[in-house]
């Protein structure tokens, strides 16, 4: 049972950070100069769908991991599309999502 209870814990410890890092990924994209933003967006594009994918396993299966799936798409597709308000309302929802699961949001706001 214990081996159980930490196995679950260490999935839901790797998707968290995950979204972290595709959180602070998608900020960092947002603020780069445009010479290089399409180049961020691509990388970024990559982690963002690390953490759809780590999203999948998490061990409780109801409306918040839904969301916290369907704002990771919308993430991937902000970045795929290198449309700015995309993205910043696609951070926006990531953020809201992972919070509905007791995660530290990440900061939100784009300079």
């Amino acid at each position: 049972m214990l081996a159980v209870r930490s196995s679950m814990q260490e999935r839901r410890q790797r998707a968290e950070q995950a979204w972290r890092d595709a959180g602070q990924c998608a900020l960092e994209c947002a603020a780069e100069p445009s010479a290089t933003r399409a180049e961020a967006f691509h990388r970024c594009s990559g982690t963002a769908r690390a953490a759809a994918e780590l999203s999948l396993e998490l061990p409780e299966h109801g409306r918040q991991q839904l969301e916290l799936q369907a704002a990771l798409g919308e993430l991937v597709s902000a970045l795929d599309s290198g449309n700015e308000q995309r993205l910043a309302s696609a951070i926006d929802r990531s953020s809201h999502a992972g919070s509905a699961l007791g995660w530290r949001v990440v900061h939100t706001g784009l300079h």
